[in-house]
Parts: structure tokens; C-alpha cells; sequence
């Protein structure tokens, strides 16, 4: 899961997407601000690139302010797996702009990843087999 920053957070659009007609990961986005679009196409660029070398993962980018879905995803996620102190510990992070999480752990943020980190990160926690 990609957790998408504040500030492409528009009002009358998906959680994904942003607004309606300025998609994240469309071609053609209508640039507003450019730190807002370097953060953004930080995330578009994750996403493609996630959904093109690992097919088989289920990606997800979802709105740093959609706390109604991140955390219960999270906390059954983390408390499945790790209890449920760990899965506490661990809403903090799943809700900072920029988060990658992986099966609901953060294994770190696009910024300091950058995509290729970010490609490494979950390929070493995908599944062997």
C-alpha cells in the first residue's frame, strides 16, 4: 500500500485518484504545484512501476487521510500477525504522507526509498515459493 501525501488530497474525488479529473497516475495530470506533483509523481511512479515488475502484488495507494480504511486495515493486519501492541505501534506509521506498507507494516517512505527502494522493500517480503 502506498499512502498518498496531504497535498494531493482535493475535495470531490476517490481516494486514489485525487481529484476526479487530475488522476494520479494518469499521463496528463493538470500540474498545480510543484511540490505537490513531485511528491505525487514520486507515488504514480511507485505505483507503475510496482504494477509492472511484480504483477502478482496487489498494490493499493490510498489518501494519507483515509484513516476510516488504513486503520483497521492495519491493525488486523499487524495483530494477526504480531499482536496486539505491535499492531498499536504500528497505526502511527501507517498513517505518515508517503508510508509504504507492506501487509500493513511501514517499511519506509517513497521519499527516502525513492522507487527503486521502495521495489526492493517489497520484493524482499514477498512470499517465497
Amino acid at each position: 500500500m502506498l499512502v498518498r501525501p496531504w497535498t494531493d488530497a482535493h475535495a470531490g474525488g476517490g481516494c486514489c485518484g485525487g481529484e476526479v479529473r487530475d488522476g494520479v497516475c494518469l499521463d496528463d495530470r493538470i500540474g498545480t504545484d510543484e511540490r505537490a506533483d513531485a511528491e505525487v509523481g514520486l507515488v504514480a511512479q511507485a505505483y507503475l512501476r510496482l504494477q509492472r515488475d511484480l504483477p502478482e502484488v496487489d498494490v493499493q495507494i490510498v489518501g494519507v487521510d483515509n484513516t476510516a480504511y488504513l486503520l483497521p486495515s492495519v491493525y488486523r493486519a499487524l495483530r494477526t500477525r504480531h499482536g496486539v501492541l505491535a499492531a498499536l505501534r504500528g497505526l502511527n506509521r501507517a498513517t505518515t504522507a508517503g508510508a509504504v506498507l507492506v501487509d500493513g507494516e511501514s517499511v519506509g517512505d517513497l521519499t527516502s526509498l525513492g522507487v527503486e527502494g521502495a521495489l526492493d522493500e517489497v520484493r524482499h517480503r514477498l512470499p517465497v515459493g
